[in-house]
């Protein structure tokens, strides 16, 4: 494992206040902090990108977008219209507008491990663990897989000339000392009915136990990938425990209580190797108060909150006083709440400064008056960056992928929008039905299964498990039917939000 010693771009570099946003190869980290911790975290990003490929030889795609990292001070000020918990520490979210990790910044000579809570840096690197694995992987893995993968190299610690992996979090270790253990069988379940928090708990931690068994002791690792291989090509996980690993669930059990006395960690060098720089720049002044309502919006808000939204960024706009960043959110929220002609007038005053500006473009293409226009925006988007999944995406949903069939080449953008982001759901399930719209019901299975088995999908994963069922049955005419129950699901909403908002609107002018 090589350390990446750190060149910062632009040097002699003055100290930059405020928010500023390192880049390196895979990531661009946003934080307010100082530039010395920015750049510090932002190097130990790439170190672990590097030790999870050195581990599982797999790669992201040629051309994958990096992975935006926003170090917050305060989590829920961070999300504004949104309710957190106030136990989270950091999450992960692929939406159709961006990809995210958000965390609680870690601080300087913070160790997360000794504490009984989890905290920003073993959630990052648990965030990340995931959004590599579904970037790189290409199969579908057991729920346990899933987690108990995040978990292990989560509490990797980065030394100046030495990593550890396999060490325990505080959280973790209590779980399992303390509290009654899930059953093996609803462990491996291919879909966990985990219906108290204790329960989730105790997945979390027996998922990380068992990973760092199969990982670690002789021998176990090719059962592992046996087991791992049958699961992908459609083997039940808990039967194939048993005829790849183990055919004594109880027994294997009580090998893992066992086990969790004698855990060890690995330390690995920390050399120095090919160079690689970070390059660090402040972000506008506005950045203080819009960045994050910023993200958010291009997460996307809840139907709900568009409007209080759109008052609150008008009010911090006009407060910071005029930027490229603060108009950026202007417009974004003009265009969120249906407003688009006058999203058009600021996204083109912007658009004079910034022609090339992929996401301007992109913007501008939803707020167009017509299709035909629509088009030669996101043509122009893809001009100024080919590899942006966002406008390939874009592209192929002016075809509407659940009505009718794409043309040949609008499938071919969304398939490659699909290599570059499997993260992003709206992606997978377009995707897939598009191919089942072109009869190809097989590739639309192998899409679906990892969405089908994630751990974290809801509503869209128990869908994406009933389009899988209809594709493995060679079932193209149910399976398209399904998508369309949903969409006029979808239109029945929409049109009852509309109502509500005309109503509360009419109210509001007979208030005043």
């Amino acid at each position: 494992m090589a350390w990446l010693w750190l060149l910062v771009l632009a040097l002699p570099a003055p100290v930059l206040a405020g928010w500023k946003v390192a880049e390196t190869a895979h990531f661009r980290v946003y934080s307010e902090g100082p530039q010395k911790r920015l750049v510090e975290q932002a190097a130990l990003l790439e170190d672990f990108h590097r030790l999870l490929q050195d581990r599982t030889g797999r790669h992201p795609a040629a051309g994958a977008p990096r992975l935006d990292v926003f170090l917050v001070k305060n989590l829920q000020e961070a999300t504004p219209w949104r309710k957190l918990g106030g136990n989270v520490a950091g999450f992960y979210r692929a939406d159709r507008g961006r990809i995210s990790v958000i965390a609680v910044d870690p601080g300087e000579g913070n160790d997360d491990l000794a504490d009984t809570a989890l905290g920003g840096q073993q959630i990052l690197l648990h965030e990340y663990g995931h959004h590599f694995l579904l970037g790189t992987a290409g199969v579908a893995y057991p729920p346990w897989y899933v987690e108990g993968f995040a978990e292990y190299f989560s509490t990797a610690r980065f030394r100046r000339d030495s990593i550890e992996i396999g060490r325990i979090s505080g959280n973790r270790g209590v779980w399992l000392a303390g509290a009654e253990w899930l059953p093996m069988e609803k462990l491996l379940a291919r879909t966990p009915a985990l219906e108290r928090h204790s329960e989730s708990a105790m997945f979390y931690a027996q998922s990380w136990l068992l990973t760092h068994y199969l990982f670690r002791t002789p021998g176990m690792r090719d059962r592992l990938v046996a087991y791992l291989t049958a699961t992908a090509a459609g083997a039940d996980p808990v039967e194939a425990f048993r005829s790849h690993i183990d055919p004594d669930l109880q027994g294997f059990q009580q090998k893992l209580r066992r086990y969790l006395d004698e855990t060890s960690f690995s330390r690995l060098p920390r050399t120095a190797g090919t160079p690689a720089s970070v390059a660090v720049k402040p972000l506008p002044a506005s950045a203080g108060s819009l960045l994050m309502r910023l993200v958010s919006m291009e997460h996307g808000l809840p139907e709900s909150r568009t409007e209080a939204a759109r008052e609150d960024v008008r009010a911090r706009a006009a407060a910071a006083g005029p930027d490229a960043l603060a108009s950026r959110a202007l417009a974004l929220v003009e265009l969120q709440n249906g407003n688009r002609a006058e999203a058009r007038t600021l996204l083109d005053r912007l658009l004079v400064a910034e022609p090339d500006d992929p996401d301007l473009l992109r913007w501008r293409a939803m707020a167009a008056e017509d299709l035909a226009e629509s088009q030669r925006f996101l043509d122009r988007a893809f001009d100024a960056a080919p590899n942006d999944w966002r406008t390939l995406h874009a592209y192929a949903r002016l075809y509407q992928p659940a009505r009718r069939p794409l043309p040949t080449h609008a499938l071919d953008l969304l398939l490659r929008a699909h290599d570059l982001a499997p993260q992003v759901t709206e992606v997978v399930l377009d995707t897939a039905v598009a191919l089942a719209r072109a009869n190809r019901l097989p590739e639309a299975a192998n899409i679906l299964e990892p969405l089908a088995w994630s751990p974290h999908g809801g509503p869209a994963a128990e869908l994406a498990e009933r389009l899988l069922m209809k594709a493995r049955a060679g079932d193209r005419a149910g399976l398209l039917a399904e998508i369309a129950e949903q969409q006029e699901r979808m239109q029945a909403r929409m049109s009852s939000l509309r109502g509500a908002a005309l109503s509360g609107a009419s109210g509001r002018r007979q208030s005043r």
